[in-house]
């Protein structure tokens, strides 16, 4: 099996990255409609280990600065999505009487 280049890395990351972005532009659709909750947490779900076995699958031989950079992009873009989910479930859980409000736990994922 061929070694894989910084280039096919790089369009590996972008493809997780893209992954991850779909799976973002689906939340605004659970807001919009609390049905497609569950799915949207699914889809999230699907979407982060994806991208977490794209990242994974790059060798050490294909890793330049560049690759690291957008490595480093991909997984913070992947953390934010995982405290949208997380916020989106607890306000699953929480049913209709929460408020939308961010609460304490909430506050300090930012810190």
């Amino acid at each position: 099996m061929a070694e894989m280049s910084s280039g096919a890395a790089l369009r590996q990351l972008l493809a997780a990255h893209a992954g991850l972005k779909k799976a973002r532009q689906l939340m605004k659709q659970a807001r919009e409609n609390r049905s497609l909750v569950p799915a949207v947490l699914d889809a999230g779900w699907e979407s982060l280990i994806q991208a977490h076995r794209l990242m994974a699958a790059i060798p050490r031989g294909a890793v330049d600065e560049a690759v690291l950079t957008q490595q480093l992009s991909v997984q913070r873009y992947a953390t934010a999505l995982l405290v949208r989910l997380r916020r989106l479930l607890r306000q699953e859980e929480a049913g209709p009487d929460d408020d939308g409000s961010p609460d304490a736990e909430d506050a300090e994922d930012f810190d």
